[in-house]
Formats: C-alpha cells, structure tokens, sequence
C-alpha cells in the first residue's frame, strides 16, 4: 500500500523506542504492528504527516510502501502501523500538496479541513501568508490568494462531487496577495 511519512530533516523520526534513522530506497522491517503502540507508522492521507512533521521547519516528506502487516488507526485518524516499510522517494511541499487534493478527489465524503503551521485547507476560502506555505480551497466557487512563492490549490464541487482542481504557485502570471478562483480549469483572478 501507498502512503506517506514524515521525516526531521536528517530523516530521523520517533520510533516506539526511541529515534530511529531511516534512509532513502532502504525497507524496513518490524516484527509486529499496532497503531500508536509499535510498528512502522505512515499515513494514507499526506496531510496527516503535517500534523506530526509539520511545514516550515526543515521537515522531509516521502511516499513509502507500507507491507506486511498492516493496523489502521479508523475514524477520522488515516495513521496505519505496517512491519515493513519501503520509502519509495521524496516528496517536495508542492507535490505532497498535490496528493494531499488528489487524496481529497479519490475520497470527497472524509474529512479533509487542516489546519496547521503554514497550512490552511478550509472550505470555500484558504490563504497563504509566507512563501511555502500551502493553502487550499474546496467549495462550489472555492477561493484562494497566498504570498510570492506559496502553493495554492483550488478544489470545485458540486453538490459532493468533485468538478475540477488545480494546484499552482505564486509566482509569474500569477500575483501575490490577489484572490484566485477557477474558470475553465485555470485559476483566475476574482474581481472585487
């Protein structure tokens, strides 16, 4: 199974008995899984590794093969425990941006609201004060606006389904501080 960690950025993270270092194409392995108790922990939505590596502070995330036996932690929580675990390859703030709205379109009725250091993904409006921060917006008429070098991503549903998104940067053609919304799939600028 797919999923995604979050890492210091030495790629050391808490393991039930302490720190443990992890490296690059390495797999893992432990002999049992329990989620919060032992095992290898990841989580099937990206924005959950937000919760525990967040942004702004040297964190590493990465897409990893979670195998073996695997503990889903159920609810709202999308955190598993697996005995074996294969990080697959690195994943910029804009890509696990990118995941964390296509985790959104392959599952619209989870909950999906984050809030976070540099994060804000919010119904109907989102914004991104610092570049490298990531918002998005989800709604019928979703709008988002973030400083130079943010990530913004734009979600439009309708009625529960999802219509259309997009994920850009704050750079170029499109300006700092300035609303966002989409139109023909392609972010455009909301005229006050």
């Amino acid at each position: 199974m797919l999923a995604y960690k979050g890492f210091k950025e030495d790629l050391t993270c808490t393991f039930g008995r302490g720190t443990f270092q992890y490296e690059a194409g390495q797999t893992i392995k432990e002999e049992s899984s329990r989620c919060q108790n032992r095992g290898l922990h990841c989580a099937e939505n990206p924005l959950e590794c937000l919760r525990w590596y967040p942004l702004g502070y040297g964190n590493r995330y990465f897409l990893v093969e979670a195998s073996g036996s695997l503990d889903e932690l159920g609810g709202d929580d999308t955190q598993l425990a697996c005995t074996e675990m294969t990080l697959v390859r690195e994943l910029s703030v804009k890509e696990m941006a990118g995941h964390a709205m296509m985790y959104m379109v392959r599952h619209p009725l989870r909950p999906w609201k984050r809030t976070g250091n540099m994060l804000q993904v919010a119904q109907d409006q989102a914004e991104a004060k610092t570049s490298g921060a990531v918002a998005i917006a989800r709604g019928p008429h979703p709008k988002v606006r973030g400083a130079a070098g943010a990530i913004l991503g734009l979600i439009r549903e309708d009625g529960g389904l999802i219509k259309d998104a997009k994920l850009f940067v704050v750079q170029g053609n499109i300006k700092p501080d300035t609303w966002y919304t989409l139109k023909e799939r392609e972010p455009q600028e909301v005229k006050s």
